[in-house]
């Protein structure tokens, strides 16, 4: 099963899909969906079950150890669904006592606020409501106009039912309203309109043999699905899928790759140079014929633009994305969106229409729906006031505040928790750390911290101390005084260690420092015999050609450094990610960086140590040439640290699949904390 819960305008829309395979394909159907309304309910008058009992006497049945329903001439509920006490019937209405079997009456202290059994045999039991009702059909539920639930069933409730229409046998549905309340009439849960269905004959009637009730939803789901084809792109991938290796080769591939004790393995029974070149003829087809992929399937439906600038985003992201059918509710990173194309994205649109947007305002609007209100904000009503909805175009939207440097990161509910606060890497960029984001919760505020100068014409900053000063500035906005949650990716480490600094010289607490493969600003040099052991070992298994290699890396080295010595400051450009100016300036100020040390809580979360080269003192250097710390050498500047080892590389660690057991750890260590008997 799947559930999904998403924000809505109303609260929060839900679905629930459940797993089927049809034709050797697995997929996600839907089952079930709603629009959750939180808030409080106006109180629901007292039932009065006696009067109830009193106008219900035309047909009175009761058993002590629970009577059958209706419904189980077609179905198996099993022993825990045997709640029936007593039922009884009036004109259009009726009332059934409920009460879970002894057996079961642990369920609710397990916390069970709306005990299966009870409601659904609450809404299901007054089958004989419907005019000429007869057991030799099954009757399914289909939906519910509204449910308000004011507390939780109790183990006993009473069951009121009410024909919502004029019910007959020989109709396809049925409707009721319900109200299900505790012993003493307080209102528990008000159903309005539930509809049942009447299946068909020839469906599940009496003289087949009785079904358990799971195998009848599984029949009606295959069912369901039974008008799926195969689209021809997925008839090739399930023919290239069939050329694959079986399972006993697949077993014996996984455990040679994990023997190699590589980071990275690419196992393959075809071959990936042909793959490649397939691949890259498809695309060079599709660019010259203008062709675009198909829309993938989305959690959005399709919703087509209904003004101009909607219009013209759907034209702009068809033609960056490659794909079909964009529509205005569809997410820019489910498409396949990235950094490289949110920078096309933005200068097109600032040339569409002279107004100029971070990049990072794509967490504030990831859909053409949202990035259009932005521009309609900035520009007025004159891109497409023609084509909105009466009063759309008079409506005055206040405009959001955005920061240089602050960027929310989900677009959930935040909540009152503390929020987390995440300088982005070396060049400055919060995208990569959007999977991260998600996954550490929505129920957390969670803000990523990006660079100046990463878009525009503004500097970047030459110290982490001026940077870190800027980051505070705009924290306090949100979060004025601590404690406070920090951390940083890569090099971005750094700024966040001081952040923590100043944080503290200013009398806050900070409760946790987060690294994320955070390098030392200035890192121990190799000395000369390590660089000859590993010129020697690199000799022995390449041979002679090593020699040549090398001496030709070396010449390209020196007269990149030549070139580079005379080469002007690099500026700032426009429309286009400045990673090389934020990079310069980075570079530049780690040497002037002095280290001090912090005592207070830090955690490293590293992939696994790259050991390539073993050298003197029984130390080892990694494929890029550096001394290899387990701690990444941070320990003498933070005593209290501690180091997590997570899946992936420097830069895949962060990425799926890989960041949901970073995000895991996370939470693990935000929540340690957080913890009363943590706090001072």
């Amino acid at each position: 099963m799947r559930v999904k819960l998403a924000r809505s305008d109303e609260g929060y829309a839900l679905e629930v899909r459940s797993d089927v395979q049809y034709e050797g394909r697995k997929g996600f159907q839907l089952n079930a969906q709603a629009t959750l309304v939180p808030g409080a309910l106006p109180a629901a008058a007292r039932v009065d079950t006696a009067a109830l009992q009193a106008r219900c006497a035309r047909q009175r049945d009761e058993a002590a150890d629970g009577l059958r329903s209706p419904q189980e001439e077609h179905l198996n509920f099993g022993p825990r669904w045997r709640v029936l006490r007593s039922v009884a019937y009036g004109d259009n209405e009726g009332i059934a006592l409920l009460q879970l079997p002894p057996a079961f009456e642990g369920d609710l202290s397990a916390g069970y606020l709306l005990h299966p059994a009870l409601l659904d045999l609450a809404t299901g039991w007054a089958m004989h409501l419907i005019d000429g009702y007869r057991a030799d059909h099954l009757w399914v539920p289909v939906s519910y106009q509204s449910v308000q639930v004011h507390r939780p069933l109790p183990g006993t409730v009473w069951s009121w039912v009410r024909n919502a229409q004029a019910n007959h046998a020989d109709t396809p549905f049925a409707v009721f309203d319900v109200t299900l309340c505790d012993p003493q009439g307080e209102v528990c849960v008000e159903v309005r309109g539930f509809s049942i269905k009447r299946l068909q004959e020839g469906g599940f009637s009496a003289s087949n043999s009785r079904l358990d009730a799971r195998e009848v939803l599984f029949e009606k789901s295959a069912g369901d699905s039974a008008h799926s084809r195969l689209s021809p792109a997925e008839e090739q991938l399930q023919h290239a899928m069939s050329q694959g290796i079986l399972p006993h080769e697949g077993a014996d591939a996984f455990g040679r790759a994990l023997a190699t004790g590589l980071p990275q393995v690419i196992v393959s029974s075809m071959s990936l140079d042909a793959l490649v070149r397939k691949a890259s003829e498809v695309a060079q087809a599709d660019v010259a014929s203008g062709q675009k992929f198909q829309r993938p399937d989305l959690d959005s439906d399709y919703v087509a633009p209904g003004n101009d600038v909607e219009r013209t985003l759907v034209g702009f992201w068809e033609e960056l994305l490659g794909v079909d059918q964009v529509g205005i509710q569809d997410s820019f990173f489910d498409l396949g969106g990235h950094s490289l194309i949110a920078v096309r994205l933005f200068a097109m649109i600032k040339k569409a229409y002279r107004v100029e947007f971070p990049i990072s305002v794509l967490f504030e609007a990831p859909t053409i729906a949202l990035c259009a209100a932005l521009i309609r904000e900035r520009i007025g009503d004159a891109g497409g006031a023609a084509d909105a909805p009466a009063g759309e175009a008079s409506a005055a939207t206040p405009a959001r505040r955005r920061f240089v440097h602050l960027v929310p990161m989900h677009d959930g509910e935040g909540g009152e928790q503390t929020p987390f606060f995440l300088v982005a890497g070396m060049f400055g960029n919060v995208l990569n750390l959007r999977h991260l984001a998600r996954l550490l919760g929505t129920e957390r505020p969670f803000y990523g911290l990006q660079a100046r100068g990463l878009y525009g014409d503004q500097a970047p900053h030459e110290t982490f101390e001026a940077a870190a000063a800027d980051y505070i500035a705009e924290m306090r906005q949100v979060q004025p005084h601590g404690p406070y949650l920090l951390g940083g990716f890569s090099g971005g480490g750094i700024t966040a260690y001081e952040i923590a600094r100043q944080l503290e010289a200013a009398g806050e607490q900070v409760r946790l420092l987060v690294l994320l493969d955070t390098p030392l600003p200035v890192r121990p040099q190799i000395n000369r015999l390590d660089k000859a052991i590993i010129k020697l070992a690199e000799l022995r298994k390449k041979g002679l050609g090593y020699l040549w290699t090398w001496a030709r890396g070396r010449l390209d080295w020196e007269l990149n450094r030549l070139r580079n010595r005379n080469a002007a400051p690099i500026q700032p450009r426009t429309n286009q990610l400045n990673n090389e100016a934020i990079q310069a300036a980075f570079l530049a100020a780690l040497p002037r960086y002095q280290l001090q040390v912090w005592k207070g809580n830090a955690v490293l979360f590293r992939p696994p140590l790259d050991l390539r080269w073993k050298v003197t003192g029984g130390r080892w250097v990694s494929a890029e040439r550096e001394y290899v710390y387990a701690d990444n050498d941070w320990t003498r500047y933070l005593p209290s640290l501690r180091v997590l080892e997570v899946p992936g590389d420097h830069d895949s660690m962060v990425l799926e699949p890989n960041v949901r057991v970073l995000a895991g750890l996370m939470r693990d260590c935000i929540e340690a904390v957080q913890q009363p008997e943590a706090r001072p």
